[in-house]
């Protein structure tokens, strides 16, 4: 059964770019813009992993962790930072966070090692 992983980020560019990066491992990958997008779309489907930026309108990625994680306490969740407060992050609940710029490879590593 595909691995389902949920992208949730306000720029379209890292979007497109991690949906493609992922997609070439055969997951299954859905793209939202915000939070509750995000929220949303975890009502309505389960799934293996969380991506989300720090950064976004309506719901930022902290608040998004904190809510996932409240009613999802497995759902593995990666943070994608250009620059946020990393002890907050892991307080959240994300199981791990990644600076940007990444490269592909480090990113398909990461979710890689997280979905085993």
């Amino acid at each position: 059964m595909k691995k389902r992983i949920l992208i949730a980020d306000d720029e379209e560019a890292i979007r497109i770019l991690l949906a493609m990066a992922l997609k070439t491992y055969d997951y299954e990958v859905d793209i939202v813009e915000n939070g509750l997008e995000a929220i949303n779309n975890i009502y309505k489907k389960s799934y293996d992993l969380i991506i989300t930026d720090y950064m976004m309108p309506e719901m930022d990625g902290l608040e998004l962790t904190k809510r996932i994680r409240s009613e999802y306490p497995s759902i593995p969740i990666l943070i994608v930072t250009a620059n946020g407060p990393e002890h907050d992050f892991l307080e959240s609940g994300a199981t791990l966070y990644i600076e940007k710029p990444f490269s592909v490879l480090e990113i398909q590593n990461i979710i890689k090692m997280m979905l085993k």
